[in-house]
């Protein structure tokens, strides 16, 4: 539960720097990559405790496209229309599927019929 409330902060902070680009300056690109890698680890080792394992599925691939448009990013230029859909979407997806994540629990009732 900790791993996906933490998830949840890094994704509405990759919100936050897809919004206001230049808030965090030129450190903008490492903040994108390292966001992405940070979420990758932590929907991993969300899935341990999770009930229902998708959402953490969900959101490490998402983790990974974020990581590969950064690293492309990096290489070539990228439209600025592109990174900010794309930061922007993976942010919101990753925050929201780990906040269902750590607040979501069947009742105990269901998982005993399993």
């Amino acid at each position: 539960m900790l791993a996906d409330l933490l998830n949840t902060l890094v994704g509405l902070c990759l919100a936050y720097a897809a919004i206001f680009p230049t808030a965090l300056g030129t450190g903008r690109d490492r903040f994108v990559l390292t966001g992405a890698v940070v979420t990758i680890v932590l929907a991993l080792w969300a899935r341990r405790s999770d009930s229902s394992t998708w959402q953490s599925t969900t959101t490490v691939v998402t983790g990974a496209l974020l990581a590969i448009l950064a690293i492309v990013h990096q290489v070539t230029p990228v439209s600025d229309v592109l990174m900010f859909w794309g930061v922007l979407w993976a942010g919101l997806v990753s925050a929201t599927l780990s906040l269902w994540a750590a607040l979501y629990r069947p009742p105990q009732s269901a998982s005993a019929a399993e």
